[in-house]
């Protein structure tokens, strides 16, 4: 079934013109990043990875840490926690910024 599909997806590559492929990369690139395809990469067994691998917004990230977007914004900004960027496009991967925040943390103790 795969191989149809991905048969399905060469042929519709096909089908875009060369001056557009551009933007389709991008429109792509984006899509993967808003939906956070990191979490729906699969280890050898065929489980998906946990979801602290997802690629976050800064309103969500702030939302599980419950804290202010603005600050998450903030923090990334001045580079004090790891982003992922791609283009106009910024995420987070939870467990980056927990394992960031927690080394701040340790240091001050």
């Amino acid at each position: 079934m795969e191989e149809g599909l991905d048969a399905a997806v060469v042929e519709w590559a096909r089908r875009i013109p060369v001056d557009q492929i551009p933007c389709v990369l991008a429109l792509l690139a984006a899509r993967l990043l808003t939906e956070g395809y990191a979490g729906r990469v699969s280890d050898h067994n065929g489980a998906s990875a946990p979801e602290c691998e997802r690629l976050l917004a800064a309103g969500e990230l702030a939302e599980r840490l419950n804290l202010p977007e603005s600050w998450i914004r903030n923090e990334e900004r001045l580079g004090r926690i790891p982003s992922v960027r791609a283009g106009k496009y910024v995420r987070f991967k939870l467990k980056d910024v927990e394992q960031a925040l927690a080394g701040r943390n340790h240091q001050r103790a």
